[in-house]
């Protein structure tokens, strides 16, 4: 889709934004009314909701799970319910931002399949070693099992490797994408844009700080680390490998050990598996931008786009 490069009335463009804009402000142009900004994050969110609830109607009608058990179709629902978030930032930023839906992905207005390809790789090789280390280390981990496979296991595998790699761009293209550019809007510094989603990112997750300190901890650092790289890379493709990699690592290993209700309903944390995980986390933010270097990756966006920046054959998104 072209962006409208006409200037509109109330538009967000800030005079001390001159020269190309880095990704947490692309929604800060002469184009996107400012009216538009939170309105769109609203939206999106009871885009969301009405997804949800239809499609964990649909799974509940069909199959209860007893209570703290999730079975691969409770896993697939909420999956789905999750995935939609990609189409709807798409939809809010084209049809009320009046936004290149493709730079919700990155500042050259699509994703970047070769470096998603190199930070998965990275993220699934640190992810291994968490597993190494979890083994042999004796690290504590969510919920005790039962000595053996879910009854289910091939079931819960399966939709792990087929839809959670969708259902965690899902959420980074909300959080990390449409959220961080909203508050980019607001704020000119990435700091604050990163915080903010951060924050919001835990909280989204039922976890808060003073019901369990360390599963706080966890998800915050996994948002900070996202965010920044958002920033730093110039778009989502590292934040969703390392999400991707981490949820399908831990439903594949909570298949095998019958913990899948344990870490999709996860209410605490044991302090060895957080420190792990956020070390982990760090690494790869390490990784990912010496990896963001070696390729170049362009970090700034020069708008307008008078047509997405993509070459014959290739996706928006």
């Amino acid at each position: 889709m072209p962006y409208d490069a006409t200037p509109h009335p109330g538009a967000t463009a800030d005079v001390r934004d001159a020269g190309p804009l880095p990704y947490h402000r692309l929604l800060r142009n002469q184009v996107t009314q400012s009216w538009t900004v939170l309105l769109g994050a609203f939206t999106v969110l009871a885009g969301w909701m009405f997804a949800s609830l239809v499609i964990l109607s649909i799974q509940q009608s069909i199959r209860q799970d007893p209570v703290g058990t999730v079975s691969w179709l409770r896993l697939l629902a909420t999956n789905l319910s999750l995935i939609v978030l990609i189409p709807l930032c798409m939809v809010v930023a084209t049809k009320l931002n009046h936004q290149a839906p493709g730079l919700l992905s990155s500042v050259e207005g699509r994703i970047r399949w070769r470096p998603l390809m190199w930070f998965g790789a990275a993220a699934v090789a640190l992810e291994l070693v968490a597993l190494l280390v979890v083994d042999l280390g004796g690290v504590d981990v969510l919920g005790s099992g039962h000595g053996g496979a879910a009854k289910d296991a091939a079931g819960v595998i399966a939709v792990a490797l087929l839809t959670s790699t969708l259902q965690a761009a899902g959420e980074e293209y909300f959080f990390r994408g449409y959220l961080m550019q909203t508050v980019g809007a607001l704020a000119r510094s990435p700091i604050v844009a990163v915080l903010t989603t951060a924050v919001i990112f835990t909280m989204a997750h039922g976890i808060w700080p003073w019901q369990s300190p360390a599963l706080f901890l966890d998800r915050f650092a996994f948002g900070v680390v996202a965010g920044l790289l958002a920033v730093r890379t110039g778009g989502l493709e590292a934040s969703i490998a390392a999400h991707a990699a981490n949820n399908v690592v831990t439903f594949i290993y909570a298949a095998l050990t019958d913990t899948v209700g344990d870490s999709l309903g996860a209410k605490d944390a044991p302090w060895s598996l957080v420190v792990l995980d956020v070390a982990k986390f760090a690494a790869f933010g390490v990784v990912a931008v010496l990896l963001a270097r070696r390729q170049k990756l362009a970090t700034t966006c020069d708008l307008p786009l008078v047509s997405p920046p993509i070459g014959p054959g290739k996706r928006l998104v």
